[in-house]
Parts: structure tokens; sequence; C-alpha cells
């Protein structure tokens, strides 16, 4: 059992979600109907994934005590990189597992095609299995050709956007489509190149500066971006070499609902991380890599669709991944 994914859930859905995210990661599935049954595989296994239903808070608590009575949440044993939290509800909505002392990743469960999603979701979780999940090939293998761009200053960043647009275009992606990720490329690339860098005693040096400042990207500030797209799914990644993200911080901008006035005064805030939720609302999934003081790399995805209404009802996710 030590290369298994373990489902704790009752429900078909997630049932069919996991056969086919086990078989994408290359793990042995194992099933337990409720959190106790759970704890007890958890506990006298090395699991590699855990995929556990969390609908609703007490189910999420009943499966946080139950660990705590054999494992304990804070052992050796237990690492919240390889928990994955499937729930109907929004974001927003499950404050209770970004909290969570022991949260690692969200999976929002509007499957539409539970096949389609697992095989997708469960190559991300295969990366999760590795010694380090960086790299846009660990995702989608060699077969995908992955393009990649260093920038020698912030300046480049809206040529890049551009450039990522019109390769969607090119793809056949809708022309409303493509904008949106490139709105997307556009807020993880400013947040690479502004808010990641920090100074020795840990404060943002950039943060309050113009995002229309030109300046140079060498060192420990370069600033990297890979793209991908294996014809159904998009990725995009912009990665940093400061390794600061806060997940607390990260997890409160993603599932915060802004209201059109506070969206209004704050999107003039260097900063604020306002797009990160929009984002996510507008189709997209995020996997955030980071080890600390070293890297981060932050990737969104997107589904390539017929029409709009399926692009941003589309299977969504937010999952994080540190290292210390």
């Amino acid at each position: 059992m030590g290369k298994s994914l373990l489902l704790i859930s009752q429900r078909p859905d997630d049932q069919e979600f996991a056969a086919e995210v086990a078989i994408a990661a290359g793990l042995s599935l194992v099933t337990a109907a409720d959190p106790r049954e759970g704890a007890k595989i958890l506990a006298q296994e090395k699991l590699l994934a855990v995929l556990v239903d969390a609908s609703s808070q007490q189910q999420y608590q009943e499966f946080e005590d139950a660990v705590q009575e054999t494992v304990g949440l804070f052992s050796d044993q237990l690492n919240a990189n390889y928990l994955h939290y499937i729930s109907s509800e929004d974001l927003s909505r499950v404050q209770f597992l970004l909290k969570s002392p022991i949260f690692g990743h969200f999976v929002f469960r509007n499957f539409a095609n539970t096949k389609q999603a697992g095989q997708h979701y469960g190559r991300l979780v295969k990366a999760t299995t590795q010694e380090r999940a960086f790299g846009l090939q660990n995702i989608f293998g060699t077969k995908v050709k992955v393009q990649t761009v260093n920038f020698d200053n912030t300046g480049q960043k809206q040529e890049a956007v551009e450039a990522v647009k019109n390769y969607l275009l090119a793809a056949k992606f809708k022309a409303r489509m493509a904008s949106i990720v490139a709105n997307a490329v556009d807020e993880l690339l400013m947040n690479a190149m502004f808010d990641a860098p920090m100074d020795e005693l840990g404060k943002q040096r950039h943060a309050s500066e113009s995002r229309a400042t030109v300046r140079k990207l060498s060192g420990r500030d370069a600033v990297g971006m890979s793209v991908a797209f294996d014809g159904d799914y998009v990725a995009v990644s912009a990665i940093d070499h400061y390794g600061s993200l806060d997940k607390a911080k990260l997890m409160n901008h993603i599932s915060k609902l802004y209201t059109e006035e506070e969206y209004k005064v704050k999107t003039t805030v260097a900063g604020a991380g306002l797009g990160l939720a929009t984002v996510f609302r507008s189709g997209g999934s995020f996997f955030f890599i980071s080890e600390s003081n070293t890297m981060t790399e932050a990737i969104v995805f997107f589904r390539r669709t017929d029409s709009f209404r399926d692009f941003k009802d589309q299977f969504r996710f937010v999952s994080t991944q540190f290292y210390f």
C-alpha cells in the first residue's frame, strides 16, 4: 500500500473521480467509508495522497478529530501536502478548511465529467508525489512541449501577456476566454515581480511600487514564465526566487468575496491580490508550489471549451505544496 491513494467518501461521484485520479497518478486506490476508518488506514500505512469528502464543517471536523486520535495533527506522519479536500461548496464558504492546520488542497466538486476531471487532477497529484513538484513538465509529461520565457525587466510583462493571448487565439480559444487567461497570467507575473521580493527583515521591497515601474530583473529578482498546452488544458506558470508565499494570506485573497465597491477601492492598492479571486471565479484553477526562501511557482490552469458558460463553470481546484 506504499504507493496508494486513500479516498474517504461514500459518494459515487467522488469514487469515480478518485478512481481516475489514481490511474493518472499511477497509484492504487484504497477506500474508506468514514473518517474513523480512513484515519486508521492513514495511521498504519504511508500514503501518497488522501482525498477527503469535506462537504460540510461537520464532516471535516470528524476527519480532524479522527486524525487527532490516531496520529495527531502535528505528527511527522501527517503532511498537509498530501491532503485533498473535496467539497460542493464554493471556496468562500469553506473557511473551516482554509483555516485548518492540515489544509493542503481544495477540490470544487463541479466535476461535470468525472473521468476528465479525474484525469486532469491526477496529473497534479502525481506531481505532488515527486520529491519536488516544480515544473510544468512534472504535470504534463515529456510529450507536451513547455515553452519558457525569462524576463530581463518588468517592462516585458505586457508583451509576454499579449504573446500568451495570441498563442491561445491560434490554439482556437475564443477571444473572451483568451482574454481571461491573459488577465490571469498578468496577475501571476505582477505577483512574482512586485509582491514576492523580500528584504532581509521579510518586508516586501516593491509591493507599494506602481505596476508601471520598469525595473531590472536579475539575480534573485529574476522571474520566469512557462506555458504548456495539451490540446485540452493550458497551463501558465510564473516563477520567482524568493519562496516568500504565505499560505494563509494567499487563501484569504482567493476565497474572499469582494463587493463591487471594495473591488473599485482595493484594486488601486498595489499587491491587493484581488485578481486571484476573480481568476478562480472565472474558471481558473491554481497550483502554488513554494520552497521557503528559495522559489515559488504559481500555476494557473484553464480548459478550452466551446461555450463561455462551460468555460466559467469548468472543474476547478486550488492546490498548495509547501516545502520547508
